[in-house]
């Protein structure tokens, strides 16, 4: 799927309230995101992430990979209410699918 900067931006801006910056950093560092790449899929492959030492597909996963990844961080990152932490983990998640 081929999107614009434009479409990017708006998808992106839904999440410009009640994120963390520290946290989405600490997101891209830490659970990076790359693309496995088979004939038989063609030219866009799976995008995947690593996280708690197992790979999961990204597309369709939004859900689970939130719940994951937030559970993963509540200890080290408790001074960040949780609410703002998931919103963190899916503007990172979005950012990445596109």
């Amino acid at each position: 799927m081929i999107i614009n900067e434009e479409d990017r931006k708006d998808i992106l801006s839904k999440y410009n309230d009640d994120t963390s910056n520290e946290l989405l950093t600490f997101l891209k560092r830490q659970y990076p995101v790359y693309v496995v790449n088979q004939n038989w899929m063609g030219d866009s492959g799976l995008k995947m992430i690593f996280v708690d030492d197992k790979s999961f597909i990204l597309k369709g996963n939004k859900k689970f990979l939130v719940s994951k990844i937030e559970s993963d961080l509540s200890d080290r990152w408790s001074s960040i209410e949780s609410k703002i932490r998931r919103r963190t983990i899916k503007k990172y998640l979005d950012g990445v699918m596109i």
